[in-house]
C-alpha cells in the first residue's frame, strides 16, 4: 500500500516514510493501515474503534465516547510520527463530526 510516498507493508508490519521506517504501535499501524486500504472514503470514529476491537461494524456493539476519544488520541500520535498538518494533511484528514479519511493524492 501507497499513498503520497508513504509505504505500508501488512504483511511485514512495516511503515516507511521516503527512507526512514515509522515505528508505530500496533493500533497505529492498524488505523493506518485501515485508511489506506479505505483510499478516500470516510471511516467514522466508531467504525475505527469497532475495528481495532476486532470486531466488524454491527449496531449491535456500543461505542461509547472514551473509545472514540482514545481513537482521536492515537490518530493524533499518528499525525506526530508522520509530521502531518492538520490544516493541510498530506496523509490524514479530519472529516469534522464524522471521522478521517486519505487526503487527496498529490498527483491529484
Amino acid at each position: 500500500m501507497e499513498h503520497n510516498g508513504l509505504r505500508l507493508s501488512p504483511e511485514m508490519r512495516l511503515a516507511v516514510l521516503g527512507t526512514a521506517e515509522l515505528d508505530l504501535t500496533r493500533t497505529e499501524f492498524d488505523l493506518l493501515a485501515a485508511l489506506l486500504d479505505s483510499k478516500r472514503r470516510v471511516r467514522s470514529k466508531a467504525d475505527l474503534a469497532l475495528l481495532l476491537r476486532g470486531e466488524s461494524y454491527v449496531t449491535a456493539y456500543y461505542v461509547n465516547e472514551a473509545d472514540k476519544r482514545a481513537v482521536e488520541a492515537h490518530m493524533g500520535n499518528l499525525r506526530r510520527k508522520l509530521g502531518d498538518s492538520l490544516t493541510t494533511p498530506r496523509w490524514l484528514e479530519t472529516v469534522r463530526g464524522v471521522g478521517y479519511r486519505l487526503a487527496a493524492s498529490e498527483n491529484d
